[in-house]
């Protein structure tokens, strides 16, 4: 019977033709690497806790975002001895595989759906390619008649038009439970879910399908990477900001069984995908469909191998609402679902599975870091730790750090490409900032919005998801700053040296709104740069 109650035990070691990711050299660096971090730690940990002063609201309140940022960095570092990667597994002949992907028109541009479903039906194993067109597009159908792929709308189907559930309009996983649930359930023993932008190689269902030999696996996830970073600062922060997730972070996640689904491009055992009762009905859908296979038993494989090609967000509206959306939806998995679900799950897996995407709350140590800093500002009361003796164990802090940043880019998918200090991807993180407290608010409150695609077409909107919050930021510090000096408080150098650090900062992130963007889709540099990758050697 193809389903694991029968067999899975969560005690049972890992299969045999894993492999681990650390070398004895890996080793031997991560382990001087580490004695250097928690020496580092100590030392600023001593100045920092032994004289406190009488300022110990302050201290506790600059301690959290220290303290959140040093727990993050951690659980991800000492989970790298874990790594491990699959030995590639030729896939039987004969099974059934379904393939599909959605179109939005308008956010949408079907050029960009012709490339993706023409690389669909040239991948090699046998199967069937799917469109899932959420207007019925004349222009989508002649589209799949010419190319071989065959077509679905769900258009005008009352029974998959929900205002909620598994088949929500206007949303991807109710397109695709409307899909399962015609077609693909009773006609495919293998089903492979495809974004719209994510163009893959030939060799991609090759590499995929052979893993679920193991009776275990109900999903396999295979890295993505973005073929369009080269288009502007923002494509490429935001790609830089996926390097370490979908190597280090996915072959640690994999070790344990369970790595994140990723909505990209996923493939799936038919029977496990209507065992957890098809896509999540969440934005977060990826997420907790991976929770929701844990709890029925199954396990996932993830295959570092960039075999897919998408797009990333080129502008700031579009990578901040896409942060924005994430964050809110993630949230409200742990918030409100995964409650429901943990006891089914052991303790270890339950504290895993929490943490799990938990990573871009930290971001929201800026928040205190400014708030703390406007306090002390008008205040003068500024804890003894705000001094030169944290300056050189602080700074020993951050190098050491940044080292074992370093140390990580030796896993990364791609080393050709990617590596160094990555400091688009900082920028990034500091000018989301506010979309992450608005995310967090969203999810405390339970608001539920309008589930957005993120567009692959040029917004005609003016908007301004930087400009505002970020000189808000820049007023309240320097406002702070000048009442603090007309109250004649006393501020140590190194306070105005972060409250002039925040200025410059806040005003240059707002004054980089400005400025022409790229249109996201750009189909003379995806055709050019998906030849180039997909000429790469897999693994290469």
């Amino acid at each position: 019977m193809d389903s694991p109650k029968e067999f899975i035990d969560f005690t049972t070691p890992r299969p045999s033709t894993d492999r681990r990711v650390f070398t004895r050299t890996d080793a031997a660096i991560f382990l001087l690497l580490t004695g250097t971090q928690l020496t580092a730690i100590g030392f600023l940990a001593r100045p920092w806790f032994s004289n406190p002063g009488r300022e110990t609201i302050s201290l506790a309140l600059l301690s959290i975002p220290l303290g959140a940022t040093l727990l993050m960095y951690m659980l991800r570092w000492f989970s790298l001895p874990l790594m491990r990667r699959p030995r590639h597994t030729a896939p039987p002949v004969g099974l059934r595989v379904g393939v599909a992907t959605t179109f939005v028109p308008n956010a949408e541009p079907i050029e960009m759906l012709e490339q993706t479903v023409a690389a669909l039906v040239a991948m090699h194993y046998p199967h069937d390619t799917w469109v899932l067109d959420e207007a019925d597009d004349q222009r989508v159908r002649a589209l799949c008649a010419r190319l071989g792929a065959l077509h679905f709308s769900r258009r005008d189907r009352p029974e998959y038009q929900a205002d909620d559930g598994a088949f929500k309009r206007a949303c991807k996983h109710g397109n695709y439970n409307a899909w399962f649930t015609e077609h693909a359930f009773d006609r495919y023993d293998r089903i492979v879910t495809f974004d719209p932008d994510h163009v893959p190689r030939t060799e991609f269902l090759d590499r995929a399908l052979g893993h679920f030999e193991d009776p275990r696996v109900g999903y396999v996830q295979v890295a993505a990477s973005y073929y369009n970073q080269p288009a502007s600062f923002i494509a490429r922060g935001a790609a830089e900001e996926s390097y370490a997730y979908f190597s280090s972070v996915q072959m640690s996640a994999y070790a344990m069984g369970y790595p994140i689904v990723t909505g990209s491009h996923t493939t799936y055992r038919t029977s496990a995908l209507r065992d957890v009762g098809g896509l999540a009905a969440h934005d977060a859908d990826d997420l907790l469909i991976t929770i929701l296979f844990r709890v029925a038993g199954w396990r996932g494989v993830y295959v570092p191998e960039a075999l897919a090609h998408g797009l990333t967000p080129v502008d700031w509206p579009g990578y901040l609402t896409q942060q924005r959306r994430w964050t809110r939806s993630v949230l409200d998995v742990k918030l409100r679902v995964f409650p429901k679900v943990a006891s089914r799950l052991p303790r270890t897996e339950r504290a895993v599975s929490f943490v799990h995407g938990l990573y871009p709350v930290q971001v929201l140590s800026s928040v205190f870091v400014i708030g703390v800093l406007a306090y002390m500002l008008v205040t003068g009361r500024t804890p003894a730790l705000v001094s030169e003796k944290t300056v050189i164990p602080g700074i020993a802090v951050w190098v050491s750090l940044l080292a074992g940043d370093l140390f990580r880019n030796r896993f990364f998918i791609d080393r050709s490409r990617e590596g160094g200090m990555l400091l688009r991807a900082r920028v990034l993180r500091i000018a989301k900032w506010p979309q992450i407290v608005a995310a967090l608010f969203e999810a405390i409150g339970n608001r539920v919005n309008v589930y957005a695609v993120t567009r692959k077409v040029r917004s005609a909107k003016s908007e301004h998801p930087l400009r505002y919050p970020h000189l808000a930021a820049a007023a309240l510090t320097s406002v702070s700053w000048a009442i603090g000096q007309y109250r004649g408080a006393i501020h140590h150098p190194i306070l105005h040296v972060i409250a002039t650090a925040i200025v410059v900062a806040s005003i240059a992130l707002a004054a980089m709104e400005s400025g022409d963007f790229p249109a996201p889709y750009d189909p003379n540099l995806a055709k050019s740069r998906i030849a180039e990758l997909h000429a790469k050697p897999i693994g290469g």
